[in-house]
């Protein structure tokens, strides 16, 4: 179950240092909890499934039937 996290106060660093806290992310997403220290720099790329329906369109001319090797 997913729980839906408001946080009244998103900025909690300041643009011109270095970034001293930031906010927990735990299975579920993000939570209000801050955390004292500078986060470890990763990233979350979500990587879609194929989305395969058939199999490969063919595209016959005269000039690919000159350069199919057999």
């Amino acid at each position: 179950m997913t729980q839906s996290v408001v946080i009244t106060t998103p900025i909690i660093n300041t643009p011109f240092d270095e970034p001293k806290r930031h906010y927990l992310f735990d299975e579920d997403g993000i939570t209000n909890t801050i955390i004292e220290k500078r986060r470890v720099s990763e990233y979350y790329v979500p990587i879609p499934r194929a989305k395969k329906k058939s199999g490969q369109l063919s595209f016959e001319t005269h000039q690919t039937a000159d350069r199919r090797e057999e």
